[in-house]
């Protein structure tokens, strides 16, 4: 495992050794910074010598990959679950004051008079929630980065009728282009155009044969499945086409919202360079790799200079995001008995509170979910370690961190 080095100054450093580390820490000449990731920080500035180091980033609406490679080792990498109730949290919070004011007196309409709503180049709360979340890590990445490379869009437009090979060439030559394959498949809304199957694996089919003078462009192609495509070769089926249009130019410029602001702030950090989905695909396959977000970075991190690194099995993180506060005061509905009770009934005991990184009996290091009645701290559950304990045996590492990183054992 890599130990993550700062130096005085905080400026971030090539990780070193455990036992370095260990050595620097009797020595009084590193101190503890962070338990996730374990990072230590020097006591003298040192003259700060650093190699280069690119991020790969898989950006996704649910998991976004990452991939911090240097000098052909894998020095970081994770998975980033974004956040999934800010959208449900902002329709309940509007409901509410929906209600709230239909309860008041007859005032004049003032659902325009927000400037964050009517300003230009604004993104939905959900959307810049969850491009915040990637720069918020990237930010606390203990590493030099000098270099960012980041997945576009999944297929090259300028290609699609023009399949001529340019670029870094990872594919078969026999095969058809990744581009126009993946193009097809997403005009056709990844459906067998016979059978109209979904889920199975799908091919592109060439309407015209290449044999018999078919070229190799969009309107040639049609989406199969593998059982209808084998059988069409062979004279069982017939097709009723004789072309299909072109690819729908708001599906293939289709981009993921707030890309734009997260080139923007990245840029602002290192170098930063892009990627299309159809390379990443086609530099997977060529390496044999299965699909995963942080493989998925990895190839995007390696891909320009074409460096085969191995996939990372240690310094490996699951990174979740846990909101600091809430702004619901009491419960939805009032209880029988009790009326309107807050939403948080214990936020705080003996200086423990939600979100609190402690160490437990001098041993576990765990995170409090929440905080029980009879006076317990509990913690995620955990085969072998202890799901909640009492204030006097837990000694807090970190306070209410919002940023959760787990290690991937």
């Amino acid at each position: 495992m890599s130990v993550y080095v700062k130096n005085q100054d905080g400026a971030a450093l090539m990780p070193c050794t455990e036992a370095k580390a260990r050595k620097l820490l009797e020595a009084k000449k590193a101190k503890i910074v962070d338990y996730r990731p374990f990072t230590i920080q020097l006591t003298w500035q040192c003259e700060g010598r650093t190699q280069e180091v690119t991020c790969g980033i898989d950006k996704g609406s649910s998991v976004t990959g990452i991939a911090c490679v240097s000098h052909g080792r894998v020095l970081l990498a994770a998975e980033i679950h974004h956040r999934r109730d800010v959208k449900d949290k902002m329709q309940d919070r509007r409901d509410r004051r929906k209600s709230r004011r239909a309860r008041r007196w007859y005032r004049p309409a003032r659902f325009l008079n927000r400037a964050s709503s009517r300003r230009s180049g604004r993104l939905p709360p959900s959307i810049k929630t969850n491009v915040e979340e990637i720069i918020r890590v990237v930010r606390c990445i203990p590493l030099p980065i000098s270099s960012f490379v980041i997945e576009d869009v999944q297929v090259d437009i300028v290609r699609l009728n023009n399949s001529e090979p340019r670029g870094s060439q990872y594919q078969n030559p026999s095969r058809l282009d990744e581009n126009l394959r993946v193009a097809c498949l997403m005009r056709d809304g990844y459906c067998c155009q016979y059978c109209h199957k979904r889920g199975v694996r799908l091919e592109a089919h060439h309407i015209q044969f290449v044999s018999q003078g078919g070229k190799d462009s969009l309107s040639n192609l049609l989406t199969l499945c593998e059982g209808c495509h084998h059988r069409l070769h062979q004279g069982k089926i017939k097709l009723n086409v004789t072309g299909v249009s072109g690819h729908l130019d708001q599906i293939a410029q289709h981009t993921m919202q707030g890309k734009t602001y997260l080139y923007a702030k990245l840029g602002t950090f290192a170098a930063l360079t892009t990627v299309f989905g159809y390379q990443t695909s086609a530099y997977r396959k060529y390496r044999n790799l299965p699909k995963t977000h942080i493989i998925d970075a990895l190839c995007i991190a390696t891909m320009p200079t074409g460096k085969v690194v191995a996939v990372p099995e240690k310094n490996v993180y699951h990174i979740r995001f846990r909101p600091r506060q809430t702004r619901k005061r009491y419960h939805s509905q009032p209880q029988k008995g009790k009326g309107r009770v807050k939403y948080q009934v214990n936020e705080e005991l003996q200086g423990f509170r939600k979100g609190d990184l402690v160490l437990v009996k001098g041993k576990y290091v765990k995170l409090i979910n929440s905080i029980y009645s009879n006076g317990y701290l509990a913690f995620p559950r955990v085969k072998g370690e202890p799901n909640k304990a009492l204030p006097r045996d837990c000694r807090i590492l970190e306070r209410e961190g919002t940023i959760l990183w787990e290690k991937v054992e």
